[in-house]
């Protein structure tokens, strides 16, 4: 399937979105009018914008206002099978990073396409529906860095319990089910076809683990990925938090309405948001306990930016008058990944038609180290069993990735008359930072976003380092009685160095890094916002998503973002329960997990 035929699919599909099909599921468009008053107002509806707004109106006294950007999510987004097709189109912020003439030149606009949701349930509505938790040590890193215990695991693990609905009756049946939630609100299930065995078994011969449930207590291995899929529907946050909310009447959602500003009063307060409605209206709206800011690791510092809130020299350049100087939009990072792929059995069968309600291609997910000290994985591949003559990596590749079309061409090449397995190896603890800075003064403006993908050398070395060690899984059994053969790209720039060398992999890793859309980091925490999500030198004011990690998780960020809201959430409850009339419960979770 070629570009042209994707635009007419989106084309196909943007005119099915005129019909609303879905605007049934989700909250009804508030009607909020000037200098209209909430207890709370939340910035974005994405991951965790949706359970804070969720959590923060159980208590029916508290009247919420959650104000998104986009709009309802389309039919696309809730059918699992129809994910390549959202990037691109509204439902996506359509952001790219700055072209570094360095890195990622493989790529048709010589930078990368930025996926972000741009619809209620954000990231959770435009992901690759991963349940991924990371590992232990992440949070426990997290903590020692801001010297606050309550970002261990240990602590951290309620939440992950508190919002999970685990449907896999393999795992619910072992003893790995004491480290899973059954009666959250985001169903979760497992891959489970049978065509991911023989490379479980080709991993394991390599000398990987093999590991059952990797969000259990053990995160390095090579296992079947857990899905934010249940009752073949994308479990995303505006359908399984708002939609499940959407009659309450205490919980209003503003829709396809951009906050332009944060309001503040003389005592550095913040009172409330300015905004521009779906139908161009300025609005000043008002909040008389919090503002929370949940737009994300790009929009979220681009906003306090854009409200005086950043580094000091960056906003006096932009004539933004500076209210609190902050390393706002600085240590940006990502996980990068990096292509490789295997041709397999020789075959011409055809392939058993796609199951919508499914993840589009079996999949096995690896969590790796090279360091065999490490605690934690060092790098992750995604592992798409992907059968002969499809050309669901070539469109993966050319348009959800990016890449140019000459080096997408070779992998449907490859593909013919053969099955493939598809690696996409990412870095999971980059040195390398980025930054997020303002383009102007104008809300309209994207953010100026540079990645910094492969700045600091170790990054390079580790990426090569890693694929080169994923790819002795070609020196297996199964992979040699298939005559498996590793795909040339046939790079021009890497020409002469010997395919498979770690010379060679640097050459390709540096130019053919894309990234996981996991962007994290830029309001971190420790620098921007303090251990309960409080930005500093201003009161009344939290920051909540991605943007407050202060280093990535090892795995996808979609899940831990969605604990950070819920801790968020709690925490919020907590400092105002004196003004809610009741007591507050934390989360009733105990030790008696860490057997």
């Amino acid at each position: 399937m070629g570009v042209q035929a994707i635009l007419s699919i989106q084309q196909a599909f943007s005119v099915i979105g005129t019909l609303m099909l879905t605007a049934y599921l989700f909250p009804k468009q508030a009607n909020v009018v000037d200098y209209e008053e909430f207890d709370y107002i939340v910035v974005g509806a994405g991951s965790a914008g949706s359970v804070i707004a969720d959590r923060l109106s159980e208590w029916p006294n508290n009247r919420v206002l959650v104000i998104e950007a986009g709009g309802d999510p389309p039919v696309e987004s809730l059918i699992p099978g129809l994910l390549p097709f959202l990037p691109q189109t509204k439902y996506d912020w359509n952001f790219t990073s700055e072209n570094d003439n360095y890195s990622s030149q493989s790529h048709t606009i010589k930078a990368l396409n930025l996926t972000c949701g741009h619809m209620l349930g954000g990231g959770s509505s435009i992901n690759y529906m991963m349940y991924v938790r990371g590992c232990a040590g992440d949070y426990d890193s997290w903590a020692q860095t801001v010297q606050d215990e309550t970002w261990s695991y240990r602590s951290i693990l309620p939440y992950f319990l508190k919002s999970e609905k685990l449907k896999d009756p393999e795992i619910l049946s072992s003893p790995a089910k004491l480290l899973h939630g059954t009666n959250g609100f985001l169903g979760v299930t497992r891959e489970n076809r049978q065509e991911t065995f023989k490379y479980l078994d080709a991993f394991k011969e390599a000398g990987h683990n093999i590991v059952f449930d990797v969000n259990g207590r053990n995160s390095i291995g090579y296992t079947l990925p857990l899905y934010t899929i249940a009752d073949g529907i994308r479990q995303t946050t505006a359908y399984v938090n708002l939609g499940a909310s959407k009659d309450r009447k205490n919980l209003h959602v503003l829709k396809n309405t951009l906050v332009t500003e944060i309001l503040f009063d003389k005592n550095r307060n913040a009172i409330g948001v300015k905004a521009i409605s779906a139908d161009n209206r300025v609005l000043t709206i008002l909040a008389k306990k919090e503002v929370i800011v949940s737009a994300g690791a790009l929009n979220t510092p681009k906003l306090l930016m854009l409200s005086g809130i950043g580094p000091k020299e960056h906003l006096q350049s932009m004539n933004i008058n500076v209210r609190s100087d902050l390393p706002v939009g600085l240590n940006l990072q990502d996980h990068v990944v990096v292509i490789i792929a295997f041709k397999t059995e020789r075959t011409n069968a055809p392939a058993e038609p796609a199951n919508p309600n499914q993840f589009p291609i079996p999949l096995v997910v690896g969590y790796a180290t090279v360091n065999k000290s490490s605690p934690c994985a060092e790098y992750q591949v995604f592992n798409f069993v992907t059968p002969s003559n499809s050309a669901a990596i070539y469109q993966l590749c050319v348009f959800n990735l990016g890449y140019e079309e000459s080096l997408c061409q070779k992998l449907l090449e490859a593909g013919i008359g053969r099955n493939m397995l598809v690696g996409m190896l990412n870095l999971l603890h980059p040195k390398s930072r980025g930054r997020v800075t303002l383009r102007s003064k104008d809300p309209l403006d994207p953010p100026v976003v540079n990645l910094g993908t492969m700045s600091d050398v170790r990054d390079l070395n580790n990426m090569a380092a890693y694929l080169q060690d994923y790819a002795k899984v070609n020196n297996t059994s199964y992979f040699k009685s298939v005559n498996a053969e590793l795909v040339d790209l046939q790079i021009a720039r890497c020409a002469g160095l010997p395919l498979g060398s770690r010379e060679y992999w640097r050459c390709n890793a540096l130019y053919m890094t894309s990234t996981m859309f996991h962007y994290a980091g830029t309001c971190a925490m420790g620098t921007v916002v303090d251990t309960r999500l409080r930005v500093r030198n201003v009161k009344r004011l939290r920051v909540a998503d991605a943007s407050v990690m202060p280093t990535l998780p090892s795995g996808n960020t979609n899940v831990p973002t969605i604990m950070i809201a819920e801790k968020a959430a709690d925490m919020i409850k907590e400092d105002h329960t004196h003004n809610n009339g009741g007591s507050y419960f934390s989360s009733k979770f105990s030790s008696w997990l860490f057997i």
